[in-house]
């Protein structure tokens, strides 16, 4: 069994302090406060940045897609005007049109129609 004299496991402290030992002492723990103090600032400071970068986060997040709704408007318009031109130039099959629209801007529409893949049924 432990002694009533230790603390947690401390062996007991057999003689008393000196008034320079104390000072010393309370002296390192106020310096201890102080940092405590200012790391607590620091992480309060570093919370608030973490807090605006979350907003600034949400305002480019929101700025990306409104930006991606347009591309997409954009696109949808572009492959319209492209299949009224093809129409205009001459008769086009119903597969044609459809895989027209259905296609999406990775699939390499403009690279197609340039090379005479998609676009005028042969007569």
């Amino acid at each position: 069994m432990q002694s009533e004299s230790s603390y947690h496991g401390l062996p007991p402290y057999s003689h008393p302090l000196n008034p320079d030992q104390m000072s010393l002492i309370a002296s390192a723990l106020l310096d201890m406060q102080r940092a405590l103090n200012h790391q607590t600032i620091l992480i309060a400071q570093l919370q608030d940045e973490l807090a605006e970068l979350r907003r600034h986060n949400d305002w480019y997040h929101a700025q990306f897609a409104q930006m991606f709704r347009i591309v997409a408007r954009d696109v949808r318009e572009l492959r319209a005007t492209l299949i009224c031109s093809l129409l205009e130039e001459g008769p086009i099959t119903a597969d044609h049109l459809m895989k027209l629209l259905r296609q999406t801007p990775d699939d390499g529409l403009g690279e197609k129609v340039k090379a005479g893949i998609v676009g005028r049924q042969a007569n």
